[in-house]
């Protein structure tokens, strides 16, 4: 009788170990307060957790945007997250802001969240009609770690102007509203792909308008910053004010994944999320996720690898991989 319950205990510690283990733990980053990421990012880990409980929890943690995700799931201290293709460019091949990390080559891509543009933008009144009006003038870049602070020194370095101003770091909460005050000249921050809720929201009582870069200036920041594309952002009739498209850049937001994460998790990640129905869901609550995709043609003359499960599921729902490069660990 001593032995059976003995036998009985040891199985229920087994049983109780293999369950345990069943379920794979994962640290998801998001983004700032105030930004796009930190609520669409967040209600992401709620949906798999909701789908996938038993399998795999995700664990949200807010961060400072692109800069602060592409650099943790670089060391694995976030197990996935989004980026902006620049900072992951930087990363991979340790230049520019990740210079003294040296090469960060320990995750991939398994996604394509979106493409979003760099809008610069100026009261309707505003005697500001080009870059180079802005030279004495209070410019805000955003705050420091973000994705968008790295993409509007960018545009005001290849513009030729960054020396020639004023440079305010004020967050995503703030920006618009220092606007509309008359507290900054200049509003910069990443659109999705063409609007920004808090800046449209401001031009119903103080409209606002586009800055267009020349097409001089344009090809001047792709040549030095060959991971963004040229994109003429058109007139937006929710914007009230702007009457002129604007030339800006365009670049990919792209979902990261560390080495230690495994095959099924991801498999099970995008088929939770990329799922028509989910994707409703999560679009309802936040649009960066409409957009979720399977083009990955910028990766193939970055070099940067895409995750062969990734390759696997993105393949299954009739994405073009020709061309494009993957790589395991």
């Amino acid at each position: 009788m001593k032995l059976v319950t003995t036998l009985i205990a040891a199985a229920s510690v087994v049983a109780f170990s293999a369950a345990a283990q069943a379920e794979e733990s994962y640290r998801i980053g998001g983004g700032p307060a105030g930004g796009g990421w930190h609520p669409s990012v967040s209600a992401g880990a709620q949906l798999l957790n909701a789908e996938l409980e038993g399998k795999y929890k995700f664990s949200y943690s807010p961060s400072n945007g692109s800069v602060d995700n592409v650099r943790r799931t670089g060391y694995g201290k976030f197990d996935t997250a989004w980026g902006h293709v620049g900072q992951i460019f930087e990363a991979w091949n340790g230049e520019g802001l990740f210079k003294e990390d040296g090469k960060l080559q320990d995750f991939r891509i398994i996604a394509n969240v979106r493409k979003q543009t760099q809008i610069i933008a100026v009261l309707a009144d505003s005697p500001i009609k080009t870059y180079s009006d802005m030279k004495g003038k209070i410019v805000n870049l955003l705050n420091k770690g973000s994705g968008s602070n790295v993409n509007c020194n960018n545009i005001m370095s290849g513009a030729g102007i960054m020396g020639d101003i004023e440079v305010k770091n004020l967050g995503f909460s703030d920006s618009a509203r220092a606007l509309g005050d008359r507290q900054i000249d200049v509003f910069c921050s990443a659109g999705a792909p063409y609007l920004i809720p808090a800046l449209t929201q401001l031009s119903i009582t103080k409209p606002v308008r586009y800055i267009s870069l020349s097409e001089e200036e344009q090809a001047a920041v792709i040549k030095t910053n060959p991971f963004y594309a040229a994109v003429t952002i058109p007139v937006q009739p929710d914007v009230k004010g702007m009457t002129e498209p604007a030339r800006s850049i365009a670049y990919d937001v792209y979902w990261m994944a560390y080495k230690t994460m495994s095959d099924d998790a991801i498999t099970a990640m995008l088929e939770t999320t990329a799922d028509p129905e989910n994707l409703k869901k999560l679009a309802a609550v936040a649009g960066y996720w409409k957009t979720l995709n399977g083009n990955f043609e910028n990766l193939k003359s970055l070099g940067i690898p895409l995750h062969p499960a990734a390759a696997k599921y993105w393949a299954s729902r009739g994405s073009d991989m020709a061309g494009v490069p993957v790589a395991a660990f």
